[in-house]
């Protein structure tokens, strides 16, 4: 359990420091939230950040299911699940959020201005 601990955190920081570089490289250009490519390509940093912190989101997701595996099946298909979506989502929309609000383009369209 402590392995799983430790990967997922480890994928977090590694995820949030991957959606914080490409957000620096695509400094004044609207984020995709959940899904679609970036404005300008990520780096090749980026991408292997990223590779590492799925690696380690899955070493995590197969540890915390493998707790339950032979007494619960379905609670560990759902935990393992739970934390795929949780270590690889969430980093991202979160810095996407924050970038995006920055830019002021999270509010919806401008109902100030004339037709």
């Amino acid at each position: 359990m402590l392995i799983a601990t430790a990967a997922a955190v480890l994928a977090v920081v590694l995820h949030t420091a991957a959606a914080l570089l490409a957000a620096r490289e695509n400094y004044g250009r609207t984020l995709p939230m959940m899904s679609g490519s970036y404005p300008v390509r990520p780096a090749r940093r980026v991408r292997r950040v990223q590779t590492v912190g799925w690696i380690l989101s899955l070493v995590a997701a197969v540890q915390f299911a493998n707790t339950y595996w032979l007494s619960q099946p379905w609670l560990s298909v759902t935990i393992a699940i739970a934390v795929l979506v949780f270590v690889n989502g969430a980093p991202s929309l979160i810095v996407s959020l924050a970038h995006n609000r920055r830019l002021g383009t999270g509010a919806g369209p401008d109902v100030s201005s004339p037709r």
